[in-house]
């Protein structure tokens, strides 16, 4: 814990203390996990909206107008997607839940990194950059399958093989509505949950963004790891101001620690 100061140590303490008493612990990701595997930020200074207007590159109603500006965003973007790997923090959380400390894992992400790293209880609110859809027969293609058209086709965007459509990752665009069984889990989840740790995300995407709310007005208490300031910073329980890669991995040593503690005693 050298790079951690002695009050954030405490705090790493008490977070462990919290998920290790609680019965059901959820976690609320956001982009913070997935920028320390080299996967830039879509918001937020230098993002990837600042430089690619989202009312251009980002929109369902452009996507269906002129379906190739989408594609060209995502001949950039998507290779680093592609390649990147877990990081600690994604390894961290897959471990809590392994040990039965949290009960499932809501991500902002479209990066899959959390299944990567070994999570299997992963509801992706914003959808996922590995599966394609056909809009307009609704076929459904892998990333494979779609790089391989884009190899052969060579054409912006790739279509459907059997109505010649465009296909579309099954991510949610701006004016798109989530998905519909995924934020109803989310909700449910977040309003049974005890403790809610949220890291990486600055809280700043409706309807994610209100999760916590909902653990909150029935009790539960808030965990929050994210390098900035959150709006529901002076609710939480715990805040530590700080990489979650580094913060994550802390915790759960501390967890380890007091399960190795319960396990002596009985």
């Amino acid at each position: 814990m050298k790079v951690i100061k002695l009050l954030e140590k405490k705090k790493i303490f008490r977070a462990a203390e919290m998920l290790f008493k609680a019965k059901d612990a959820i976690v609320l990701t956001g982009a913070g996990v997935s920028t320390e595997s080299g996967i830039p930020d879509f918001r937020g200074d230098g993002g990837i909206w600042e430089k690619y207007k989202p009312e251009i590159y980002g929109n369902i109603q452009a996507f269906i107008k002129n379906p190739a500006k989408f594609w060209e965003l995502a001949e950039k973007v998507a290779p680093t997607l592609f390649k990147a790997k877990p990081n600690a923090g994604h390894i961290a959380l897959a471990e809590l839940e392994k040990m039965d400390i949290i009960k499932a894992i809501i991500t902002q992400n479209i990066d899959e990194l959390h299944q990567k790293a070994g999570a299997v209880i992963v509801y992706e609110v914003h959808g996922n950059i590995n599966r394609f859809t056909c809009l307009g027969c609704k076929a459904s293609y892998t990333k494979e399958q779609v790089l391989k058209k884009l190899k052969k086709e060579k054409n912006y965007p790739p279509l459907c093989d059997v109505c010649t459509a465009p296909l579309k990752p099954s991510v949610t665009l701006f004016g798109e509505a989530l998905p519909t069984f995924e934020i109803y889990q989310s909700q449910a989840l977040s309003q049974k949950a005890d403790v809610m740790l949220i890291a990486g995300s600055s809280l700043e995407v409706a309807p994610v963004s209100n999760l916590p709310l909902y653990t909150l007005r029935e009790g539960g208490k808030l965990i929050i790891v994210n390098d900035q300031p959150t709006y529901l910073d002076e609710k939480a329980e715990v805040v530590i101001h700080h990489k979650t890669g580094t913060v994550l991995p802390l915790i759960v040593e501390e967890v380890k620690k007091l399960k190795a503690r319960k396990d002596s005693k009985n």
